[in-house]
């Protein structure tokens, strides 16, 4: 796993939050990390325009239709809340206040959700700073495998480093 220690800077809070997201996603891979989650047994609370409802049978319902409301997942995760607000089929994406990530066992916990994020849509998983995907500090892959990017701009396995 990655070191508190090594990643503490990137969740500074400078004003704004982080997102986690898969991209190039379809409805097959949102169903899956759906399913992942309601597997998992994290606490979970739906909202629809703000109001507490139950999510919908078909992602259809969410995606198929002109933008009338607005739609809220929340993954309660070891303290740390995962926001998912079903902004487009073709990216599923999770924000998370850094402030609420606030040592090692939060840290395990969010890479743990990716971890399975990856592994239920056979996609990476990305950590970036708030609607900037394109500057992942993190990517996990489908395999589990988690690396991080350094300030060198380029990715490393912070696990095999230190063995």
């Amino acid at each position: 796993m990655l070191a508190w220690d090594d990643l503490k800077a990137e969740f500074a809070w400078e004003g704004s939050w982080r997102d986690i997201c898969v991209t190039d996603t379809s409805i097959a891979d949102w169903r899956a990390a759906l399913e992942m989650i309601h597997a998992a047994g994290f606490r979970l609370k739906f909202t629809i325009d703000g109001a507490e409802s139950t999510p919908p049978d078909n992602l259809l319902q969410v995606f198929g239709q002109p933008r009338e409301c607005s739609f809220l997942l929340a993954a309660f995760v070891s303290g740390v809340r995962l926001n998912c607000h079903f902004f487009a089929e073709s990216e599923i994406e999770f924000d998370l206040d850094p402030r609420e990530v606030v040592g090692q066992a939060e840290l395990d916990a969010v890479i743990a959700f990716m971890r399975k994020l990856a592994a239920s849509t056979q996609k990476s998983a990305l950590m970036t700073p708030e609607n900037t995907h394109e500057a992942a500090f993190i990517r996990v892959a489908p395999s589990g495998s988690v690396q991080y990017m350094s300030t060198d701009g380029f990715f490393q396995d912070l696990a095999a480093r230190r063995s």
